[in-house]
């Protein structure tokens, strides 16, 4: 695309979204929560957080609110999809202050700027808090109510997924929980027959601009921008917006950050999804 037509959609961009920018702050963070029809025996509940990017555009005081929302929910699962550092691992020690203050278990796969920092590190520093790391393989939680299988496939924006490696030694993909960092993979996903896929990576497009900002996802490849798609007949996808910044430290319209909850419920007969809100500043 020739520079002054982006120069000028950026200058357009910038104007719109300072607008918005008061409006995502004032709105904290968004506890979504979904209600989930499941073929498991029993019941579970999951909490997702992803693209928490630790350091100065995520400082110390967001990461502690977090946990203590975290806390209040009750969950099975805390399930972690990626994106914990931005250009380096300089702070990748809070992931691990972060994970410990989080329910147990733990489970999380990685993201592109945790392969692009040092994928080993991030790795080490979530496993030395407590959560076990998912590298395109599978693991069996057991919860109050019984055991639910997660399958980890790693990052495919970087180019580390394996799919057929992470369902190796799953033996009912139906009934199983996939989290990946890429929203995309979730279409080498789908054959798999996986009934829902946890994601991140598109931080809502950040900066919320009325159709600009969806349409200059689709134009850079981010076919799933935020909240539910149905992927294929059996598959869905959820596209969490995430805690933290990428490089700029704010976020501005609706894109304010997410915590999900999704409840896994044998018992429901159609999908139900409602937004709470929790003050992100004390």
């Amino acid at each position: 695309m020739p520079i002054v037509p982006l120069a000028l959609a950026a200058a357009v961009g910038t104007t719109l979204a300072y607008s918005r920018i008061a409006a995502g702050r004032r709105d904290g963070i968004a506890v979504t929560w979904h209600r989930i029809p499941w073929r498991g025996e029993r019941s579970a509940r999951v909490v997702q957080l992803t693209d928490i990017h630790v350091g100065p555009t995520t400082p110390r005081r967001v990461l502690s609110r977090v946990a203590d929302v975290v806390r209040t929910l009750d969950c099975d699962l805390v399930a972690l999809t990626g994106d914990y550092v931005n250009a380096s691992v300089f702070h990748v020690h809070r992931m691990t202050e972060l994970v410990r203050s989080l329910p147990a278990p733990c489970v999380a796969v990685l993201g592109n700027h945790d392969h692009w920092a040092n994928a080993d590190r991030v790795q080490s520093a979530l496993e030395s808090g407590g959560a076990r790391v998912l590298r395109n393989e599978s693991t069996v939680v057991e919860g109050r109510h019984g055991a639910l299988t997660i399958v980890g496939v790693d990052d495919g924006r970087s180019r580390h997924a394996d799919v057929v490696r992470a369902f190796a030694n799953v033996r009912d993909p139906e009934r199983a929980l996939v989290l990946t960092h890429y929203p995309n993979t979730a279409e080498e996903i789908a054959p798999m027959r996986a009934p829902l896929v946890l994601s991140g990576h598109t931080h809502a497009g950040q900066i919320d601009v009325p159709r600009v900002t969806a349409m200059l996802a689709k134009l850079t490849g981010h076919r799933y921008l935020q909240g539910f798609y149905r992927v294929s007949e059996t598959t869905e996808l959820y596209v969490n917006a995430g805690i933290g910044h990428s490089m700029h430290g704010f976020r501005a319209g609706r894109t304010c950050p997410e915590i999900a909850v999704f409840e896994l419920d044998p018992e429901a007969d159609e999908r139900r999804s409602t937004v709470l809100r929790a003050a992100l500043w004390d």
